[in-house]
């Protein structure tokens, strides 16, 4: 089985080589057929979106490799524009991998945001990726015995990891293989079809179905920077606006290293404690003045060291009956990987500071009971995204980093770790990669230096991003010749989670108008993360989103006083 498949990723890569890309001219096009929505919804999940939606099919092939290939439809969403003139389509693809567009515009309600974001002139078209939503859903049964499922500056200090190789060793290695294993099962028939460069082709597609001019107009947050980023190298010139926002490295992510994921995790922490005691103790009591009066961020990084290697030193390891991330089998998760992989998630936007605080007061008391010994389960919401193993599917078959035995990943591992502290945390998530069978049918090699694309790219991210360091938009734009990057100063990941009037008004003026701020722009946010949060709090009525799943999030709400004067 295994020969077969390897000798067609040879017979496909031989024909991939051969493939159009730089200087393709546009296709002729039926058009697409727009009409209002009738999903096929889950019971229990209703659109959020309060304006008219528009839904459209449009058929690509599976396999771009393959003349003769089987079609493949993918699901589309337009939210129109609401003013004259209407200037055209503006496509946007939330990132992940493996986050649904038709999710975040139409069943989140984000559509019109976003439309009004850009003046209200631009539709904005969303599309399920490869993988993602109900196109090509990536899901694995994966055994899982003994679980029952249920629905300033700073110091150069940092904080204590475990010993990653170890874990690797020990746990990661062969739970990753049950993973791999169970993946390779169920998804032989399309699992090589997953990969990036399809999805870009797939966007090209779209674009032309599109009927306007031609040209792509994009918005690609996260992993979608690594969509966008291969769209421009591979077709320069049918680019008139693109903005990348929270980006991605790509020679990291296509070489499956993921170094640079945690480099600035830290820095995010760092800024969450300021803007904590810059809240005082009535908006993050306990924590603001945990040292004292004069409690500073210093004094907090302190304090979670400690408190981390404690955990180093002596070990707390969660029961068995833990229902552990997809990654990993059940027992023998450590409490301290899990819970930074928890601290490092709430990190991406201050909507989700409560239980952020909730969590960061955990480790500053020691008291981690109600984590490893939760009250209740967690309930999951009915979702849109039927591939629950999606993240995998696509990240792994982009990947060109494989390995026999742990001993092949040693030098990857001590790279991760010594950039970021939460790596521990994080890396064992894309640890599967290394054993992963499904090679993507079509990886585009570049060249990704010194594109030129027919418009300059607009990059934008934070410094306080947990997951995409500010450093990667500077060395992407430097390989996309007149690019410019924004400084957006709001804390986590994506500039709209965190809402800037500057930032806003230059994407605005960039897609209206072409126009490109001025080479080191910075923007600031509109309000403190803190007073944002207390801004969502009080419209959501005391309930804020928080994170969907994390070490049970929903359990953190015991008896004592939370953020805002709240109960948790």
């Amino acid at each position: 089985m295994l020969i077969s498949s390897v000798s067609l990723l040879l017979a496909s890569a031989g024909l991939s080589q051969a493939l159009p890309h730089a200087g393709t001219k546009r296709a002729e096009s039926d058009g697409l057929n727009w009409a209002p929505c009738n999903l096929d919804l889950p019971e229990g999940l209703e659109p959020a979106s309060t304006v008219p939606v528009d839904c459209a099919t449009l058929e690509v092939p599976l396999d771009y490799t393959n003349p003769d290939s089987k079609p493949l439809d993918l699901q589309l969403v337009k939210i129109s524009a609401s003013k004259e003139p209407v200037k055209g389509s503006i496509i946007f693809n939330p990132g992940g991998p493996g986050a649904s567009g038709i999710d975040e515009l139409y069943l989140q309600g984000k559509g019109e945001v976003y439309r009004d974001l850009f003046g209200g002139h631009w539709n904005v078209v969303g599309f399920d990726a490869r993988g993602t939503g109900h196109t090509i859903p990536f899901a694995c049964d994966v055994p899982r015995p003994g679980i029952k499922r249920s629905l300033s500056r700073r110091n150069n200090e940092t904080l204590p990891q475990a010993d990653m190789y170890s874990l690797l060793k020990r746990k990661a290695w062969n739970d990753a293989k049950v993973l791999v294993d169970a993946c390779y099962e169920d998804q032989q028939e399309t699992g090589r079809f997953l990969g990036t460069t399809f999805v870009a082709r797939d966007m090209l597609k779209i674009v032309d179905a599109l009927n306007e001019d031609g040209k792509l107009r994009f918005w690609g947050r996260s992993y979608s920077t690594i969509l966008g980023q291969t769209f421009a190298a591979m077709f320069p010139d049918r680019i008139d606006r693109m903005l990348l926002d929270s980006v991605v490295l790509n020679d990291d992510y296509h070489a499956g290293h993921w170094i640079t994921a945690t480099k600035a995790a830290e820095d995010s922490l760092y800024h969450f404690f300021t803007e904590c005691i810059n809240a005082g103790p009535t908006d993050c009591p306990v924590i603001a003045n945990f040292t004292g009066p004069a409690t500073t961020p210093d004094a907090l990084m302190k304090e979670m060291r400690t408190a981390f290697q404690e955990l180093v030193d002596n070990p707390v390891t969660l029961p068995d009956e833990y229902e552990p991330l997809p990654w990993w089998q059940p027992g023998g998760i450590d409490l301290l990987t899990e819970f930074k992989y928890t601290v490092f998630s709430l990190l991406y936007r201050p909507e989700q500071y409560p239980t952020l605080y909730a969590y960061i007061l955990t480790a500053l008391t020691r008291n981690y009971e109600v984590v490893i010994n939760p009250s209740q389960a967690a309930t999951v919401p009915p979702t849109w995204n039927q591939g629950p193993n999606n993240f995998h599917g696509i990240a792994c078959a982009d990947a060109h980093f494989r390995a026999d035995k742990p001993e092949d990943m040693y030098s990857l591992v001590q790279s991760q770790a010594v950039t970021g502290s939460f790596a521990d945390g994080f890396s064992p998530q894309v640890w599967p990669c290394a054993q992963w069978k499904f090679k993507a049918a079509e990886q585009f090699e570049g060249p990704y230096h010194g594109i030129n694309t027919s418009y300059p790219i607009l990059f934008i991210n934070s410094p306080y991003d947990p997951v995409t360091p500010l450093s990667n938009a500077w060395e992407a734009s430097a390989h996309y010749l007149g690019s410019r990057v924004v400084v957006h100063e709001g804390h986590g990941h994506g500039f709209m989670n965190h809402p800037s009037s500057c930032s806003q008004n230059i994407v605005k003026e960039y897609f209206d108008e072409g126009k490109l701020p001025e080479v080191g722009t910075r923007c600031k946010p509109d309000m403190t993360g803190f007073e944002y949060a207390k801004l969502l709090v009080a419209a959501a009525s005391g309930n804020s989103t928080v994170a969907r799943r994390g070490l049970g999030s929903n359990q953190m709400r015991r008896s004592g006083q939370g953020m805002f004067g709240h109960q948790i």
